[in-house]
């Protein structure tokens, strides 16, 4: 018995020790079990947390692709059906405080993009405005047939068959000059130096000016009998070159040529003529119009196609192949990147094909169309057709984005100051609309 009761009492003692002292760690730290366990937790908590960062980042970029087609879907393939006016500015009143534009009482206004903006002359005079329609300056003068060429920041506006010639920018008029004799064209390069074309009874000449309107020591004289008529001239971006079509007689034929002059490299050469390219490359074409899209690349307009010289060797222009069509040409616009034409259209019932190509001579847009234009022009991306009342727009996508009337007298458009707005530009207003 008394072996029984000491073994209950050891009992009773052990149980209350384990009730009194707590249970922790022991003196000596965690086991080595414990800690390898401890450490394992934590690691897969971590890749449970990285892995739900890694699901949450490919959802968000799978979204954000999604969105982004949705959004170029969307900019290339909708077509619009309505528009509201957003604001319209009367540019002959100075209501509001604005400065005024001269009057087009002439019946003439034409429009050109300029740097950021707008410049639009008349026969009085003209003027610079910002996408929002302020003036920014105003230049006035007197032509009977003004012509204008613009290059990036400047532009020249000539009195053909006048002697009468100004270069702009953006800042305001740069410089003014009269010619000695009547103006033929007149060429601007990016950065502000003009060429003219002028001609007497038996040569022709091509004076160079600064942009502040003084004289260059640089001249191209083409003698008729000789060199032949000049039609067209164009000058690079940088100024350094010089493109001319010139029509001439052969053996009692009709030729034509293209001359490209370099005022830079060519400068070893007595007349500066780095190259020729002649009625054999032309396919017998008559060039009526050529123009530098860009230091590179230069496109010349004729009554068989389009032709395409590479200027990157500046030494050298090469004649690309020709894109030859079998409709006269009716119309041409181009920008830095692309040329634009309207054709006869021989096939299917649409009167008009619309033709785009990049400065090699690559085919961008072959769309046909029956809206009765009378001018287009090309902006970025946008092809745009107008007439007095209405226009269309189309994409390089062959997308017909717009087609409508615009309830005013049209002289040009061009992109808005946001995606999905256009600038109206009239004789004496200009609105932006917003397509719905």
């Amino acid at each position: 018995m008394s072996n029984m009761s000491s073994m209950s009492r050891e009992s009773k003692k052990r149980q209350l020790r384990r009730q009194i002292v707590p249970s922790g760690p022991r003196p000596g730290g965690p086991v080595a079990g414990e800690e390898e366990d401890s450490r394992e937790v934590v690691q897969k908590a971590h890749r449970r947390a990285v892995r739900r960062r890694l699901r949450t980042a490919i959802i968000l970029l799978i979204l954000a692709a999604l969105g982004a087609v949705l959004i170029y879907q969307f900019s290339q393939y909708h077509q619009y059906e309505d528009f509201q006016v957003v604001w319209e500015k009367n540019l002959t009143s100075q209501d509001g405080g604005g400065e005024a534009v001269p009057q087009a009482d002439s019946g003439f206004c034409g429009y050109e993009p300029l740097g950021g903006g707008i410049l639009r002359y008349t026969r009085d005079g003209m003027s610079y405005l910002d996408r929002r329609g302020d003036v920014i300056w105003n230049q006035s003068y007197e032509m009977k047939s003004p012509i204008v060429s613009v290059n990036g920041e400047y532009a020249a506006v000539a009195d053909q068959q006048g002697t009468a010639f100004f270069i702009c920018s953006p800042e305001g008029c740069q410089g003014q000059a009269a010619a000695l004799l009547p103006i033929l064209r007149t060429a601007v390069s990016g950065q502000g130096v003009t060429a003219v074309m002028e001609e007497d009874s038996s040569a022709s000449y091509i004076f160079l000016y600064r942009r502040d309107g003084s004289e260059l020591k640089i001249s191209i004289k083409a003698l008729l009998e000789n060199d032949g008529y000049p039609v067209d001239i164009s000058l690079s971006p940088s100024g350094n070159q010089l493109a001319a079509s010139f029509l001439y007689l052969e053996q009692g034929m009709l030729k034509c040529k293209l001359v490209f002059y370099n005022f830079g490299v060519g400068q070893s050469q007595a007349d500066r003529v780095v190259g020729i390219i002649f009625p054999e490359d032309l396919k017998d074409a008559m060039v009526a119009r050529v123009r530098f899209l860009d230091e590179d690349h230069c496109a010349a307009f004729s009554d068989q196609g389009l032709f395409f010289i590479s200027t990157r060797v500046q030494t050298e222009p090469s004649p690309q192949e020709p894109v030859l069509l079998e409709e006269e040409i009716r119309s041409i616009c181009y920008n830095s990147q692309h040329v634009g034409v309207v054709t006869a259209n021989s096939e299917g019932s649409d009167p008009y094909r619309l033709l785009v190509y990049d400065g090699d001579g690559r085919k961008k847009l072959d769309q046909t169309f029956d809206f009765p234009y009378t001018d287009l022009s090309i902006e970025d991306d946008s092809i745009f057709l107008y007439n007095d009342s209405g226009c269309q727009v189309y994409n390089m996508r062959g997308t017909l984005k717009f087609s409508g009337e615009l309830d005013m007298t049209v002289s040009g458009m061009m992109k808005g100051t946001l995606p999905g707005t256009l600038l109206v530009l009239g004789p004496q207003s200009i609105r932006e609309i917003r397509l719905n």
